[in-house]
């Protein structure tokens, strides 16, 4: 009946489900609940076992062949830092990140040529944001 009228009833009914099986339990002298008491026993997981020996291979030779970090996390379902971690333990010398001065001479003469920051940005292969930020820290100083 209260399914009927609450839109969270499935929820306390499960709380309520939960609650008589724990008092069931004490009522008979169980102290711990099934989970503990059975012979599973969770092992701890590792980001690397997910991946053999050549599949780290190959993605730390696409990453040394230029290809972006990120479009290699969000492939595997890894975040960015993992996936950098995972080829830092390969050996792999990842790439600079944040502007390099080529980029930072670069922005500043196509700035001076009139571009605005989003054209910049497509043609540096940088963010909007990165390049806005840093036209602004040269224009403080």
């Amino acid at each position: 009946m209260l399914a009927e009228y609450s839109k969270q009833a499935h929820r306390k009914i499960d709380r309520l489900s939960t609650a008589t099986r724990a008092l069931q339990r004490l009522k008979s002298g169980e102290t711990r609940s099934r989970a503990v008491q059975g012979e599973r026993h969770s092992q701890r997981y590792r980001i690397a076992d997910r991946f053999s020996p050549d599949d780290l291979a190959a993605i730390a030779q696409r990453y040394e062949a230029g290809e972006q970090s990120t479009d290699l996390a969000k492939e595997h379902k890894i975040a960015k830092s993992t996936l950098l971690r995972l080829l830092a333990e390969q050996g792999v010398q990842t790439r600079q990140r944040g502007l390099t001065p080529e980029k930072e001479r670069e922005i500043l003469r196509l700035r001076n040529q009139g571009l605005i920051i989003r054209d910049i940005a497509k043609q540096v292969g940088c963010s909007y944001d990165k390049a806005r930020k840093f036209l602004l820290s040269t224009e403080e100083g």
